[in-house]
């Protein structure tokens, strides 16, 4: 499937109350073009629960499950063995939670259904906060960032740790399929979900979700800051598929001190502090060079 083929409409439908430029709205709405009607969703408190599935106002036309905050994966892994119990073995069943229900609150049952090989699909809508309870750092905001937890004052420079790297720990588990996306690059995002649909087992996709509000950045830069973020290598795109490891597109690691400004919550930063940015950057790139080099389980 390419764009020009996929429907313009899937079952999730219209009319959420995200924030304007909010690309979290686009991400469900893009998963579940390629998805289709045979997928059963379950969203953890987030903002998605907040503006896509507040009752009575679903915007999910398929079978809509809400749970606690650390329970996406398990709730998901009940729903595949009862199908599997049932025989029915044609419906995804589709975990969506962001960053702190993922890596942070719900990273027992991640851990677990990874481990157990589940499956079941998980996706991460990381937009690198707890952006739904008034804009808090979770365990994958990035250093040196600005939230309301990590407020700059003081001398202080914001966020002082690094942020946990799922995909990284997923590997370790041996997961059937882990992957980084953005819809920046529409042709992966699809290839990935498509490649995540047919697989049998534990998936995970990571997607970037630009926050408006919480990277205080203007409602129509989304795109463009998706964009950027995976040429400067901000974000990277990787796939582990059949124990092999492959980086999707090779970052420029250019205009990485513009892509930050153009944030509020990178506006305070020094210049020794991009510094670190960039070192963490290309480290983390040199980390992933090294594993695609080998065969997991080869």
């Amino acid at each position: 499937m390419n764009l020009q083929e996929m429907p313009d409409e899937g079952p999730y439908v219209s009319g959420d109350s995200a924030c304007a430029g909010c690309m979290a709205s686009n991400i469900a709405h893009n998963l579940l073009r390629i998805l289709g009607k045979k997928t059963i969703v379950s969203v953890p408190p987030s903002c998605m629960s907040v503006f896509a599935g507040t009752f009575p106002n679903l915007n999910w036309n398929t079978p809509y499950f809400h749970m606690q905050f650390a329970n996406t994966a398990a709730t998901v892994t009940g729903i595949s063995r009862a199908l599997r119990a049932q025989g029915k073995d044609d419906i995804v069943v589709l975990g969506i939670a962001g960053d702190g229900g993922t890596g942070d609150m719900g990273l027992q049952s991640l851990s677990g259904a990874a481990q157990r090989d589940e499956n079941i699909l998980y996706i991460c809508y990381n937009n690198q906060g707890y952006e739904n309870t008034g804009i808090q750092a979770s365990g994958m905001t990035p250093i040196g960032a600005w939230s309301n937890t990590t407020p700059v004052r003081n001398h202080s420079t914001g966020n002082e740790y690094y942020p946990k790297d799922i995909p990284r720990i997923l590997l370790a588990h041996e997961a059937t399929y882990v992957a980084t996306a953005s819809t920046a690059d529409i042709s992966d995002f699809i290839r990935k979900i498509e490649r995540a649909k047919e697989i049998v087992g534990f998936r995970y996709i990571e997607i970037l979700s630009v926050c408006t509000p919480g990277w205080d950045v203007k409602t129509h830069l989304g795109p463009q800051l998706a964009r950027e973020a995976i040429d400067t290598g901000f974000w990277l795109l990787i796939e582990y598929d059949k124990h092999i490891l492959t980086i999707n597109h090779e970052p420029k690691f250019k205009g990485l001190k513009e892509f930050l400004r153009k944030q509020g919550r990178f506006k305070h930063m020094t210049p020794d502090q991009y510094k670190i940015m960039e070192e963490y950057i290309r480290h983390k790139y040199k980390v992933y060079q090294s594993l695609s080099s080998l065969n997991y389980l080869q």
